[in-house]
């Protein structure tokens, strides 16, 4: 098992992982009321299923944009 509290942690990391979910949570929304929109909408366990990866990679994304400034920001 790996000891995590010897492992730095970047300042930045809660920042970006915040704004990774509220970008999330506002893909979200769009998403909802787009499908919402529909003649026919998506069944449940889609929607549920889509929210669930769209607010997984949007923090995702910013995790690995967070690497990257800590990267630059380093050199």
């Amino acid at each position: 098992m790996m000891n995590r509290q010897n492992t730095p942690r970047s300042p930045l990391q809660r920042p970006f992982v915040i704004g990774g979910a509220v970008i999330g949570v506002g893909l979200c929304a769009w998403y909802l009321a787009g499908n919402l929109g529909r003649s026919v909408p998506d069944p449940l366990w889609t929607r549920f299923v889509n929210v669930a990866l769209i607010l997984f990679v949007s923090i995702y994304v910013a995790n690995l944009v967070r690497r990257m400034v800590d990267r630059l920001r380093s050199r």
